[in-house]
């Protein structure tokens, strides 16, 4: 089977260079042709089911890559964003001013830093696992779109990368693309990223 995962396109949030995550900004006009592209992209591909975060970024993201395809997506809470805690709505400015060296050793080591009154990443780990174990017990071709960190621990839990690549710039999902992952008994591999 394979997971096709897209990143929503660009948000407010994203525009405004805020942390958030769990705040729902919407998709801008940018981020409303980048869903387009990454639609487009995927046109070829035989995804049968069609999951997402809720979030409207990623809802809305899902809606124009599933239509014409007789299929609506299907919510996936697990999916959702890092809920940044007290850096939620906060320019990198303000929180550097607000939290100093946190945000260093966040960007440093992600995996195991949690934000000011935020999601562990452990918790995030196991919500987003657990959705990604129901997909594969399902074994259907399926759209996954969600958002940068929920798409990276899915590779993540399937082996597919490090604690030392999760937020790596270059291991960054990109807005208007998909990656493909193919899983079966033998385990996962990673066809394509950010195509």
């Amino acid at each position: 089977m394979y997971l096709y995962l897209v990143r929503h396109g660009q948000s407010v949030g994203n525009e405004k260079q805020l942390f958030f995550g769990s705040k729902d900004y919407p998709l801008t006009p940018l981020g409303r042709e980048q869903a387009k592209q990454a639609a487009d992209k995927l046109r070829e591909a035989p995804f049968t089911r069609c999951v997402a975060s809720p979030l409207s970024r990623a809802w809305d993201t899902a809606l124009i890559c599933a239509e014409g395809r007789g299929m609506s997506p299907e919510p996936a809470p697990a999916l959702r964003e890092q809920d940044m805690g007290a850096m939620e709505g906060l320019t990198w400015g303000a929180a550097e001013a607000r939290f100093g060296g946190h945000i260093g050793a966040l960007l440093a080591d992600w995996f195991h830093t949690t934000p000011p009154e935020g999601e562990p990443p452990s918790h995030m780990l196991r919500r987003v696992a657990g959705c990604v174990d129901i997909l594969l017990d399902r074994g259907e071709d399926t759209l996954v779109v969600a958002h940068n960190g929920s798409l990276s621990l899915i590779l993540y839990h399937l082996g597919l990368a490090g604690e030392q690549d999760l937020l790596r710039p270059d291991w960054f999902f990109r807005h208007g693309t998909y990656s493909a992952v193919r899983a079966d008994e033998a385990g996962a591999e990673l066809v394509c990223f950010n195509r």
